[in-house]
């Protein structure tokens, strides 16, 4: 559509441009035509013009010559002396006239053969009688008629010279009057065109103008339109941008008790020895770990936003997927009296498993979550090069107009109470960035009363692509606590609880601790006990807006080693993630079970045995 609007202006715009670009063609042809009509004229009035006065002028001397020496013959003794000068003045002047002056007034007519024997023949008559034209040479009656004679004969020859000139230009003139008439002719037709695209231009000029005073008064309601929009758009978007700010300090404020809690009760659990207090250390436990899903959504949610997951791409089993998600989900499913209906195909995908399973995860506690009674199913199905996922329910089906709010954060149905048991509205949203992120397509069909289904479409992975598919990754970090005994290590935390839970924690694993809640406390406890630590574990916000890979560095340079290093941290906010991924070291968490730390220990430091 958009494109078929930008063809249809480029169009109307070069509709206003032709009769422009004609109105400029008219006017350059123009002056063209006035040029070439200008340069005619002139042709006309100055071609030839010198010469044919030159030959006529001759051509007169020479007959006045001859009859001036006829006239000298004739004339009585008394007479001859004014005759005398009288034909000597004809020589003179023709003499000059063609000795002197005759190349100059040629002109063109130089180059004609003709011209040339006339010159020749003129010339050599002048010179050979030129000792007969001075007043004290008489000349006799034979050498007079001779003269006369040879004198008519130049003349004739001058006078076909002239006539053939007089007839060339004639012919000239005349194809000059008839070009004249033509460019004329053009000029006028020039100016006609000119006027007539000229009222064309001016006649769509006013028709441009009209529509772009339409198009200007279209414009305003669009944009009033779309700044409403925008307006409502953008406090939309404030509200929820301020709505994250609040849950990421909310998430920060409260892992970091939080943590501290789950370090206290983990050291506590050795010194717990009666029955009935390990079962009420584990319905805290049990409490504390519903807190810490909370908590994690947002954090997977802050995580997807900084763009700091990776994806591991690999050929999974489905079966085994279906199998973890049958044990973690029966018991939920046997509490609310529901069939949990896993049915096994033996097909593979290519994934990511760790981002599918809690994709999978996700859809099928959201549906336990909202379904009182029946069933909820997971089942694959092969279409085609493709393994087609369906999480279905008979919960109470999701209305046609919220189907697709249901994916926006924070967003619950049927839950005005905001129940915690089902969550904070973060699963569906969570699975549809990881759907993006995994490039699987995602559909929901649900109807009122009937229940919902959700369909994931992956690339399917044939039996002959299985070479390294279903690799079950077996636990290679296998905890052994032993290897944490005389280790050294280094708490920094401004968190007075953490320090003294981690320190608690990891005291009773033979670890030799040191706290500080800042880098310069820490490098003052290292120069007084003269002790390196074998581990630093850092929190990443620290005060005066330092930060724990700042404090990890300057750790490093007071004992010049690259002691191995973590960073703990409590922060969910987007940006403060991809600064804390940016930092190389490895990354947990608040609030950190305890078994996820002794993993992380144990990779950094290795087996010290």
């Amino acid at each position: 559509m958009a494109t078929g609007e930008a063809g249809i202006a480029l169009s109307n715009r070069w509709v206003a441009w032709i009769p422009g670009l004609a109105a400029l063609v008219c006017l350059v042809v123009m002056l063209y035509l006035l040029v070439q009509i200008d340069s005619t004229r002139k042709q006309l009035q100055d071609d030839g013009v010198l010469e044919f006065n030159f030959v006529q002028q001759v051509d007169h001397n020479l007959n006045g010559f001859a009859q001036s020496l006829l006239d000298f013959q004739l004339a009585e003794a008394h007479d001859r002396e004014s005759l005398r000068d009288r034909y000597i003045q004809h020589y003179d002047i023709l003499y000059g006239s063609i000795l002197h002056s005759g190349k100059s007034w040629l002109g063109h007519l130089a180059a004609l053969d003709s011209v040339q024997a006339f010159m020749q023949q003129s010339s050599d008559f002048l010179l050979r009688n030129e000792p007969y034209m001075t007043p004290d040479q008489t000349l006799g009656k034979e050498l007079t008629l001779q003269l006369k004679d040879e004198s008519l004969e130049l003349s004739q020859m001058i006078y076909g010279i002239g006539l053939e000139m007089f007839e060339r230009k004639s012919i000239v003139r005349d194809t000059i009057s008839r070009r004249m008439d033509d460019l004329y002719d053009a000029l006028w037709f020039c100016s006609l065109c000119f006027v007539l695209v000229s009222l064309t231009s001016v006649l769509l000029f006013v028709a441009t103008m009209r529509r772009a005073a339409n198009l200007r008064a279209a414009a305003l309601l669009t944009q009033t339109q779309l700044s409403t929009a925008l307006d409502e758009l953008t406090t939309g978007d404030i509200e929820r941008r301020a709505q994250n700010r609040f849950m990421a300090s909310a998430s920060h404020d409260l892992r970091q008790p939080l943590h501290a809690l789950g370090l206290y009760l983990n050291a506590l659990r050795r010194h717990v020895s009666t029955d009935q207090g390990q079962l009420i250390l584990s319905n805290i436990n049990r409490s504390t770990e519903a807190l810490n899903q909370l908590l994690n959504s947002m954090l997977d949610l802050s995580k997807l936003d900084a763009g700091v997951v990776d994806v591991t791409w690999s050929n999974l089993s489905l079966d085994s997927i279906f199998d973890n998600l049958h044990q973690n989900f029966l018991p939920e499913a046997n509490q609310k009296e529901l069939a949990l209906d896993i049915q096994y195909s033996g097909l593979y995908v290519h994934s990511d498993q760790v981002l599918l399973e809690r994709v999978l995860g996700n859809l099928v506690a959201n549906a336990l979550n909202y379904t009182t009674e029946g069933s909820v199913s997971v089942r694959a199905t092969l279409n085609g090069e493709q393994a087609c996922i369906c999480v279905s329910d008979t919960g109470p089906g999701i209305p046609a107009s919220e189907q697709e709010a249901i994916f926006n954060e924070y967003y619950q149905l049927q839950n005005p109470e905001r129940d915690r048991s089902k969550g904070l509205g973060l699963g569906l949203s969570i699975v549809k960035r990881l759907t993006r992120l995994l490039d699987v397509d995602l559909q929901l069909s649900s109807a009122e009363g009937v229940g919902s289904s959700f369909r994931l479409t992956l690339p399917l992975v044939r039996s002959s692509d299985l070479d390294n598919a279903d690799s079950s990754t077996t636990n290679s970090d296998s905890i052994c606590r032993d290897t944490l005994y005389g280790l050294s290590i280094l708490v920094i935390d401004d968190e007075q609880d953490v320090r003294d839970g981690m320190q608690t924690l990891l005291v009773q694993h033979g670890c030799d601790v040191s706290i500080a809640d800042s880098a310069e406390q820490a490098c003052d406890n290292i120069i007084s006990d003269d002790w390196v630590p074998d581990l630093i574990i850092a929190d990443y916000r620290l005060r005066d807006e330092k930060t724990g890979d700042m404090a990890i560095r300057q750790v490093r340079e007071e004992v010049n080693m690259d002691v191995p290093a973590m960073i703990i941290t409590g922060d969910t906010s987007p940006a403060r993630l991809r600064e804390a991924t940016a930092s190389g070291f490895t990354l947990l968490h608040k609030p950190v079970i305890a078994e996820d730390l002794y993993k992380a220990i144990t990779r950094l430091v290795g087996d010290r045995t």
